[in-house]
């Protein structure tokens, strides 16, 4: 939110805690874990949030609030745990990032500065303030290059709007780089990255967000000589306000937080450039929630957008089925009174745990956890199959994609001692090597009773068969499923590919020795 605005939410009003929670909450596909009101931080009003997760894997919530910032732990989603919070002096606007073990927070409260909050104790519920930068002395947002090790301070106010530069060589103790304003005009907010391959390879690119002047972006690997590659303004301009990337680096999504306010567009409008050659880069579409809510931040994990839109709260879209016209595939409106055109409601989202939790941060109504596993599940089909026993007695991988009482028969085969008469591998390809779960789901049958059936996943880290589901198949249609804990190591991380087996032995009397295996249909299910 631009700081010039802060009458607007002082006419809109705070609606309290407690209100919105009596409320029902409108949402698809996304349930609520917790929602920690504001009155649980002794606090008045939200803003930003980021996240962090410890080598032990345990997941914490950084949830900006006016007067401090909070920790949380969330690796149990449903019942949180806040137990630390590091003050600072009041502000309607804060924000915080995180490298490594180090988090950095800011807010545009003079004297801020930036806040360096050591983490490495944090799975004690220890976090520790190490020191505070006081130049700049308040800043609106902060962005970093994970990459590189660099972190920028956006909207940092000394007098004027400049975009500062910090070495994260020792992530405790930044060090400034490059001038005073590496940037020649305010970025509102920014994301930097390092390109690792292609013709930018070894650039470090920031995609700025140039207020009335439209999308920016600069070259700031030399941090004493940056330069503008391109800005982009578009029909509408309000306030170009926030962007993240595909996964792909081809397109930019921007939120423009003024275009709904000012009413150049009807309906929550989100901007997608074409970003795939940096000097020709352009508007190429726009997509809507239907609301008449304002777009405020947004990010994009493997292909889906997580959309903070204010009144109308959480939205999620699916790029991958569509980049330029994503469907809506769910949402969680945290302001269920209305989709007024104004800034209250949810401020900003996490995507990016492990585990597929989701943080939204309310302005409203404090710290929001939901699980939206129904609304980013994919599903992957099976793109060959390998009899490894048996053979082939009707049908094919093309009978495998839906349930449709079509089968792929697969028959018996002769059992050396201790083997299996019958057992099928199964191969797909996911979109992504990261995943927060994975299951693998077959639908069939088989001929006779007597049997015991065995679903195991290929693991990649151990070049083995394992996570196991043992069961005895019955002789009509029937839903059997693996699932796959910690489920990275079943997508290879080059190739993507994922690999299930289905094996069948008898342990019981039989009713023919043609045993026989109707699968209807075999695939996974992928969350991001």
């Amino acid at each position: 939110m631009t700081s010039t605005w802060i009458h607007r939410l002082l006419l809109a009003g705070l609606c309290s805690a407690a209100a919105l929670w009596a409320d029902a909450q409108l949402t698809k596909n996304v349930t609520l874990y917790k929602n920690l009101s504001l009155g649980s931080f002794n606090a008045s009003a939200g803003n930003d949030c980021w996240g962090y997760v410890s080598p032990s894997g345990r997941e914490y919530a950084l949830f900006s609030a006016n007067n401090k910032l909070a920790f949380v732990e969330v690796t149990d989603p449903a019942n949180p745990v806040y137990f630390a919070n590091v003050p600072h002096t009041s502000s309607t606007w804060g924000d915080v990032k995180v490298y490594q073990s180090t988090a950095y927070a800011v807010t545009e409260a003079q004297g801020t500065g930036v806040q360096v909050i050591d983490m490495s104790d944090i799975d004690n519920h220890n976090v520790t303030l190490v020191k505070t930068l006081t130049s700049p002395g308040r800043t609106h947002n902060l962005c970093l290059d994970t990459v590189s090790g660099f972190l920028y301070t956006c909207g940092s106010r000394d007098g004027t709007g400049t975009t500062m530069c910090f070495n994260l060589a020792n992530p405790l103790n930044p060090v400034r780089v490059g001038s005073n304003s590496i940037t020649t005009t305010y970025q509102h907010d920014a994301q930097v990255v390092t390109y690792t391959e292609g013709p930018y390879a070894g650039k470090q690119i920031m995609f700025g967000s140039g207020e009335d002047r439209g999308m920016e972006i600069w070259d700031v690997t030399n941090k004493n000589s940056v330069s503008l590659i391109r800005r982009i303004s578009y029909p509408f301009v309000g306030y170009t306000h926030q962007g993240w990337l595909s996964p792909d680096k081809k397109y930019f999504y921007v939120d423009d937080e003024l275009d709904e306010y000012y009413g150049g567009v009807s309906t929550t409008r989100t901007l997608v450039f074409d970003v795939s050659v940096l000097a020709t880069a352009d508007l190429v579409a726009t997509y809507t929630t239907g609301t008449t809510s304002i777009d405020h931040n947004l990010y994009n994990r493997n292909g889906f957008v997580f959309q903070a839109d204010y009144s109308s709260g959480l939205r999620i879209f699916d790029t991958n089925v569509d980049r330029f016209n994503p469907p809506q595939v769910g949402w969680y409106d945290t302001f269920p009174a209305d989709d007024r055109t104004d800034f209250v409601g949810a401020w900003s989202n996490y995507a990016f745990f492990p585990s597929g939790t989701v943080l939204i941060s309310d302005i409203n109504s404090g710290l929001y956890i939901v699980d939206v596993s129904e609304a980013t599940k994919t599903p992957f089909k099976t793109d060959n199959v390998t009899i490894a026993a048996g053979a082939i007695v009707s049908g094919g991988v093309s009978q495998l994609l839906t349930v449709d009482q079509q089968y792929l028969v697969v028959g018996r085969g002769p059992a050396t001692l201790g083997g299996d008469p019958v057992k099928i591998e199964f191969e797909g390809t996911c979109l992504w090597s990261d995943v927060s779960k994975l299951r693998f789901e077959m639908t069939g049958k088989v001929n006779t009773l007597g049997l015991q059936q065995t679903l195991e996943l290929w693991d990649w880290t151990t070049n083995s068969w394992t996570q196991a589901a043992v069961s005895n198949p019955l002789t009509t249609d029937a839903l059997y499923t693996v699932l796959g804990s910690n489920p990275d190591r079943f997508v290879q991380q080059t190739t993507k590919l994922m690999k299930a087996r289905l094996s069948l032995r008898q342990t019981g009397p039989v009713t023919t020795n043609l045993l026989q295996v109707s699968i209807d249909k075999a695939g996974w299910i992928v969350n991001p």
